[in-house]
């Protein structure tokens, strides 16, 4: 099967992710004590503490539900500075708004099905936060599909969303988006899909400081395909991500700025159709780094973890600019 990843990558891609007791041993660049409590952080380099985005002026207000409509609306876009890293990971959607530039590689092996062996698609995007409260995002992708027998069939696709800001605290992030994507006539798709997502995280050290730097992340998100479909065809879907994401060296470490091991969980229920009530489940284990200020890169590889999975594996690859 072309393109197929063997086991013993696979194995390594687990070993690399998992192994959370060793914690980068570079004794300049370790992680901070998560003993020290975050009052006492006003002496640390404020770049030490940005993951990713414009180095934002503190004393940021609080967003909440209960001031959605007075207050943000007004304020310049900023990355809000926190003890434990709060980024973009590659499966749970992102709970805050961004200015960045996205590029992903995605090789997924298809399961259990008659016809595709392996797809290969190419996404990139550009988010632009409009404030404390909103964002845009446009989105572009091309998509090729490798069937066993006869040629490949690919296709241009992309879409537009915007994200909305529900609460910004030192320890939480909540945010809803919306999502268009017109069917990739190429490949063969003929449904537009609407999604409609919550996203969420949570500071763990404000927690449990014996945790680290460690982050909670959570989204949900409802999709409605629209058009002609054949019969069968599912039309409506139900998707739910928990990712746990370990920070474990400095923004300022030389070239593994940030480094971060994560782990996601992702599933998917068809709502409808002949697959309805089908969930197909994936555990992603993954890492992040900055290489070089506000550039970085993401690596990670989904596994299926369902009776007859729709994949064998998908090894997913981001570099995102932020500016």
């Amino acid at each position: 099967m072309k393109h197929r990843l063997r086991a013993p990558w696979l194995a390594l891609a687990l070993a690399v992710v998992l192994v959370a007791p060793a914690r980068i041993a570079l004794a300049e660049n370790a992680a901070p004590d998560p003993a020290v409590p975050a009052a006492m952080l006003a002496d640390v380099p404020a770049d030490a503490l940005v993951p990713e985005g414009e180095a934002a002026p503190q004393h940021l207000s609080d967003l909440t539900i209960t001031n959605f409509f007075s207050e943000g609306w007004n304020q310049s876009w900023a990355k809000r500075k926190r003890y434990t890293p709060d980024m973009a990971l590659l499966k749970v959607t992102t709970n805050f708004l961004e200015r960045e530039f996205r590029f992903d590689y995605v090789l997924t092996n298809a399961a259990n099905n008659t016809k595709l062996d392996t797809s290969d698609m190419i996404n990139g995007l550009i988010a632009y936060g409009l404030n404390r409260r909103l964002m845009i995002e446009v989105v572009s992708n091309y998509q090729w599909n490798h069937p066993f027998v006869g040629d490949t069939t690919s296709g241009a696709g992309g879409g537009f969303l915007s994200r909305f800001q529900l609460v910004d605290t030192d320890t939480a992030s909540y945010a809803f988006q919306a999502r268009i994507s017109p069917a990739n006539k190429g490949i063969g798709a003929t449904q537009t899909s609407l999604q409609f997502a919550m996203a969420g995280w949570q500071d763990m050290h404000a927690v449990v400081e014996a945790l680290g730097r460690f982050g909670l992340y959570y989204s949900f998100q409802y999709e409605d395909l629209l058009g002609a479909h054949a019969v069968g065809a599912m039309q409506d879907d139900i998707s739910y991500d928990v990712s746990f994401a370990e920070t474990w060296t400095q923004a300022t470490t030389p070239f593994f700025g940030n480094f971060t091991t994560f782990v996601e969980f992702f599933g998917q229920t068809a709502l409808d159709g002949a697959s309805s009530g089908k969930t197909n489940v994936t555990i992603t284990p993954g890492f992040r780094f900055w290489f070089i200020p506000e550039n970085s890169l993401s690596f990670g590889v989904d596994l299926p973890i369902s009776s007859r999975p729709a994949v064998h594996s998908v090894v997913r690859a981001t570099y995102i600019m932020n500016f």
